[in-house]
């Protein structure tokens, strides 16, 4: 950690955040995850973004956040994207951006992450941050529920009595 080592210094930052070795202290973690995710490393990148989002060992900062994320995002952080989407859904700093949200979105569902995958279905459905399009609502709705996600399943029925039988047909053949 003391020449500069990223993943030194994020470890240091997660042995504070876990109490692993050391007593836990929030602040202590976050100020060794900034300095590891000053140096680019995107999962020190995605946890102080996160702690700024949360205020944990910080004072709370969106903009903080959204920024760090970012950068996360940027390097391909699955977990990043979908906290970027929902900061920018959920209007945190005040400013809705839904068709940010809809593009971090739909990279996070590309990645796999469930939630993201659940969110589009929904900005789909209802044309939020993009076009309306019930087969994608449909596709992404029915991808979730496949893992046993009732709240999916019933939107992904609701969904198919919106569509054509040949819409339908085709999206459940894609």
């Amino acid at each position: 950690a003391a020449g500069g080592d990223a993943k030194a210094l994020f470890e240091i930052g997660s042995r504070y955040a876990e109490s692993r070795g050391v007593k836990q202290d929030m602040a202590a973690a976050a100020k060794w995850y900034e300095k590891s995710a000053e140096l680019g490393f995107a999962p020190a990148e995605y946890r102080i973004g996160n702690f700024y989002e949360k205020g944990t060992g910080v004072a709370r900062d969106v903009k903080k956040a959204k920024t760090w994320y970012q950068l996360a995002a940027a390097q391909g952080n699955a977990s990043a994207m979908h906290n970027l989407a929902v900061l920018f859904a959920m209007a945190a700093d005040g400013v809705t951006d839904n068709e940010s949200a809809a593009h971090w979105f739909q990279a996070a569902a590309d990645l796999g992450v469930k939630d993201s995958q659940f969110n589009l279905g929904i900005l789909a459905a209802k044309g939020v941050g993009m076009k309306q399009n019930l087969e994608e609502s449909y596709k992404w709705f029915a991808l979730v529920a496949k893992t046993g996600d009732k709240d999916a399943a019933a939107k992904r029925d609701e969904i198919a009595k919106a569509l054509r039988p040949e819409q339908l047909e085709r999206t459940r053949a894609a």
